[in-house]
């Protein structure tokens, strides 16, 4: 009876020993599983940090301007906002200039002009003005040019397609030849 004692004690044992290693498998398995949450863990505070807060280079140019721009002695805490002042200046210095040409609007007029130029042009509803200190000085309005005074260089021609055309040409010796140019040329 002894011996069957001894190995119903022996197979106990075995039963206990296959126990044990499914118990150490699960916990095998469960420190996979929180190395993973772990890893997992460590890529998102990783990726956080990078995202939220300032590099170390970035840091310490912000370091750099702060110690140039705040000195503190016995008497004063003194902050001087120089770079800024000159960054502002220069911008507004930009804007200035841009808005120194402009396009204004009154009403249906549009105006074209540079702060300081002589010359202006305006767009209504009945012409194109081109000014010169104010005073209109050229215009297109209801199929007609009308310019004060004209400079042409090479060539006026006077006529239409149907009819055919009178060409003034200047000559080489000062003269000025009129031809006639036919509707077909």
């Amino acid at each position: 009876m002894a011996l069957l004692t001894s190995c119903q004690a022996s197979f106990q044992s075995m039963e206990d020993l296959e126990e044990v290693k499914d118990d150490v498998d699960a916990v095998k398995e469960e420190i996979r599983n929180f190395a993973s949450e772990i890893t997992k863990t460590s890529e998102e505070i990783k990726t956080s940090v990078r995202e939220e807060y300032v590099s170390k280079t970035d840091m310490e140019i912000i370091q750099q301007d702060f110690q140039a721009s705040i000195t503190q002695n016995s008497s004063e805490i003194r902050m001087d906002f120089t770079t800024i002042t000159n960054d502002i200046i220069d911008k507004v210095s930009v804007n200035q200039t841009l808005l120194e040409e402009y396009i204004r609007f009154k009403g249906a007029l549009i105006e074209l002009g540079k702060v300081g130029n002589a010359f202006t042009a305006e767009l209504s509803n009945e012409e194109l003005a081109f000014k010169e200190n104010g005073l209109k000085i050229a215009y297109i309005s209801n199929q007609i040019l009308v310019i004060t005074n004209a400079e042409i260089r090479n060539k006026l021609s006077l006529g239409n397609e149907s009819r055919g055309w009178f060409d003034f040409i200047p000559r080489t010796n000062g003269n000025l030849s009129i031809k006639w140019r036919s509707p077909s040329s």
